[in-house]
């Protein structure tokens, strides 16, 4: 017995590393649900060395694991590594990448699914490998409000990492989260995967921390507004928060510009990553009504709507988050 305790002591103060990494350049295309960000991953895989967009959560949990102090940044950092090679390696092998047609994280979505075809014919093993290094592709996972954790991020990636961070107008995204029902879902719906905990008795998820008792109070509607301001609010703490060197890593994309003039964005995307646009980049935009024309007039009708459902505490709520967000103060940093 005691050498099997003696065995678990020394497991305990063992330092964990991964420096035989494959991943050379990462992007990470961040921001809050129904940003717009499935949008531009696909539109950045017309763009030389860009794979296909993933949506691999674990990117969204290990952060989360570690501010929550349920994983020591030695595992949080290692883990962040392995998945990302991990992937970056089925990747360029077509394994596991996703193969339903009308999936934004799909082959068939992508910018150039050929390749992926392609790869499922040819050699992996060492193969795989020698082509990463050779074609050094810049690998790119869709994360949920992971500028509020980068600094993690930033500490397994360092300066092989960059981050787009899509902003969008929060009238938009309360509406289209009242739509799917997110109010109500979240540790109710086992297809809605957040993470969440119990408070009094009740399941309420993650970003209803340090407001979980009127979050249970609320109404759907509510809750959706109160779940956004929330992370519009530590998004930008947290990038605040970060050294300066990584915030020159940080590239802040607002939707409704983007979509209006994408060629403008697109090409100061293609300075941000070191890469450049194809003859695939324009065909993707035109397919994702790009550009495309705006109804400010949509907006008012939206407004009246969502604040037709709340108490006059969460109408304040809501018109101090779109009186911040007018203010554009990332457009300042």
């Amino acid at each position: 017995m005691n050498g099997i305790k003696e065995n678990v002591i020394q497991q305990k103060q063992v330092e964990l590393i991964r420096d035989n990494t494959l991943v050379s350049d990462f992007v990470l295309v961040d921001g809050q649900g129904r940003s717009g960000k499935a949008m531009l991953g696909v539109i950045l895989s017309t763009m030389r060395r860009i794979e296909k967009l993933r949506l691999d959560t674990v990117f969204d949990y290990i952060p989360r694991y570690y501010f929550l102090g349920k994983m020591s940044h030695n595992a949080a950092i290692t883990a962040l590594k392995i998945e990302a090679d991990e992937k970056l390696y089925n990747t360029m092998i077509s394994r596991g990448v996703n193969f339903r047609f009308d999936d934004y994280s799909g082959v068939f979505k992508d910018g150039n699914p050929f390749r992926y075809l392609k790869r499922l014919v040819q050699r992996s093993e060492q193969s795989a490998v020698e082509r990463i290094k050779k074609e050094k592709p810049i690998f790119q996972n869709l994360t949920h409000d992971a500028l509020h954790t980068a600094s993690l991020y930033f500490d397994a990636f360092g300066d092989k990492l960059k981050i787009i961070h899509m902003m969008r107008d929060p009238v938009e995204n309360i509406y289209e989260w009242d739509k799917r029902n997110f109010g109500e879902r979240i540790g109710k719906d086992p297809r809605e995967f957040q993470l969440a905990y119990e408070w009094n008795g009740e399941c309420v998820p993650l970003n209803a921390e340090g407001w979980e008792d009127d979050y249970l109070s609320s109404n759907p509607t509510e809750r959706i507004v109160g779940m956004i301001n929330h992370f519009f609010k530590i998004n930008l703490e947290g990038y605040l928060n970060l050294d300066e060197k990584w915030r020159q890593r940080i590239f802040f994309l607002e939707f409704e510009k983007f979509v209006v003039e994408p060629m403008k964005y697109c090409k100061q995307l293609e300075e941000f990553l070191g890469t450049e646009m194809t003859f695939r980049t324009k065909r993707v935009l035109k397919r994702e009504r790009c550009p495309r024309k705006l109804d400010e007039t949509q907006r008012e009708r939206k407004i009246k709507d969502i604040e037709e459902k709340l108490s006059p505490k969460f109408k304040t709520m809501l018109r101090k988050l779109l009186e911040d967000y007018e203010k554009r103060i990332w457009e300042s940093f």
